[in-house]
């Protein structure tokens, strides 16, 4: 994950700053950093809370290294790279000053966002550490995760957060036990009570307060696995991403593990993805194969309601329906194919505005109507073959499209050995992107007298009318 994540404290006697950057590096030479840092730190400040030591051999920086990523994981006081410490210097103000959410429990300051373009956007999490020798008897800190894509560190806020949270709540059960030893030789009670004058003492460090010899080589292993499994949370988006048919999961719907593809379907999108553009491979998926599933009198019909928007729900194992809804997709121009679910796991994805879907057997479907065609694979094969069941109480024009037309046509030539399948292939591509210009050619239209004229000149007739009505909304 491209983002710095920084450890920062109020010191009484400096303010806020950042004494612990956590960052991932590339093609980058660790120790040609080390030595950047180690010039940053000249001249900086000297108490215990702000200056100490990262490890044994009073090491300036701790590095860690993924064989599988090759990614190189590098904790420092300062940010190791000069623009990301001025980053991280002014985000620390303000994540220990203005930018506290006060409606948090327990005294804590929650998570707020803030940030902008130039400065990076930040999610700052203020936290409270017991300090029997501070004023108010606890320290401020805060963890911040610095980074310039805004849309990303929102999408996995509620990862961060999480696992920010058990950072921040190791150090306070740490921070408590030394509380707890300090009050059973002299509590704070006793001391306020006596009168006695006391020297304020120097601000104590993370590892004074918490009792922990490796605290910042533990930080350090967290905030690089966060980092690691950063880059991963939405790993599974971007892959589907490459599927135009599958398409991202937005607030409108469930949450996404309501929305997961089982294990048996994602090797067959991987599959497919791996294959898209070998000709070998496109022989088996085109229209054929729809036909060969449903009845002769049948493929009509399914590819009328594909064209003219009826619902259409294929019910049965991920893996006997994969290939079937594939083959659909090519019924539909591009734009329009985020219109398809595949292997939907909600029911709620049925009543969404999914016009093509597939489902697993233990999902209950809306029964077959007009607007409604239902395709349910049965538990039952003749010589392999699937068997299927077709329920659809609507009938279909008299006169079809001109488009179904055409497509049936390549569909017989290809029975009749006339087109190999890769050329049914190449001429459906080529049907579905002609009738998608022509629709949108006629949205251009501004008045209906000039449409009109379009139709005439584009050969639509009064049949192709519900393939325009239902491809116009989608294509612009």
């Amino acid at each position: 994950m491209n983002a710095v994540i920084a450890l920062c404290h109020f010191c009484e006697a400096h303010g806020p700053c950042a004494i612990f950057c956590t960052q991932t590096l590339r093609d980058t030479k660790v120790e040609d950093l080390v030595n950047v840092e180690q010039q940053q730190q000249q001249g900086q400040k000297t108490c215990s809370a702000c200056n100490y030591t990262l490890g044994r051999n009073n090491s300036s920086a701790i590095y860690s290294k993924d064989t599988e990523s090759g990614a190189t994981f590098v904790s420092t006081k300062v940010a190791a790279l000069p623009e990301v410490a001025n980053l991280v210097k002014q985000a620390a103000v303000r994540s220990l000053s203005c930018e506290i959410n006060t409606n948090a429990k327990d005294g804590d300051g929650g998570f707020v966002f803030f940030g902008d373009s130039a400065r990076g956007h930040i999610l700052s999490h203020t936290f409270r550490v017991n300090d029997l020798q501070a004023r108010g008897y606890y320290q401020l800190f805060s963890i911040i995760v610095l980074m310039k894509d805004k849309y990303f560190l929102l999408n996995t806020k509620p990862f961060l957060a999480e696992h920010l949270r058990k950072v921040s709540a190791e150090l306070q059960a740490g921070a408590q036990r030394t509380k707890a030893a300090e009050e059973l030789n002299y509590s704070a009670r006793q001391r306020r009570l006596s009168g006695a004058q006391f020297l304020m003492p120097t601000p104590r460090s993370l590892l004074e307060l918490t009792g922990e010899e490796h605290v910042f080589a533990q930080l350090h292993s967290h905030f690089a696995w966060i980092l690691l499994a950063g880059s991963r949370f939405l790993t599974e988006h971007v892959t589907f991403g490459n599927l135009p048919w599958l398409p991202p999961q937005s607030s409108t719907r469930p949450p996404a593990q309501r929305l997961t593809y089982n294990s048996s379907t994602l090797p067959m999108i991987q599959m497919y993805e791996e294959t898209i553009d070998d000709p070998e491979q496109e022989e088996f998926f085109s229209l054929r194969h729809i036909k060969t599933v449903v009845r002769k009198e049948d493929f009509a019909t399914v590819c009328y309601c594909a064209l003219t928007g009826v619902k259409i729900i294929v019910r049965g194992a991920p893996e006997r329906t994969f290939r079937f809804m594939v083959c659909l997709k090519k019924l539909l121009p591009e734009p329009m194919h985020n219109l398809m679910r595949i292997d939907a796991q909600h029911q709620h994805s049925i009543s969404s505005e999914y016009k093509i879907i597939s489902v697993s057997n233990d999902i209950a479907v809306p029964i077959a109507s007009s607007s409604v065609f239902r395709i349910d694979f049965l538990d039952k094969h003749v010589n392999g073959n699937d068997i299927v069941s077709v329920k659809w109480p609507g009938e279909l024009p008299r006169k079809i499209p001109d488009l179904m037309v055409k497509l049936q046509k390549a569909v017989q030539a290809v029975d009749e050995k006339t087109f190999t399948e890769l050329v049914l292939n190449k001429q459906t591509k080529v049907l579905i992107e002609e009738w998608k210009n022509k629709v949108i050619c006629l949205n251009h239209a501004k008045s209906g007298s000039v449409q009109a004229k379009l139709k005439k000149v584009l050969g639509v007739q009064p049949q192709d009318q519900p393939i325009v009505n239902y491809w116009s909304t989608h294509l612009h």
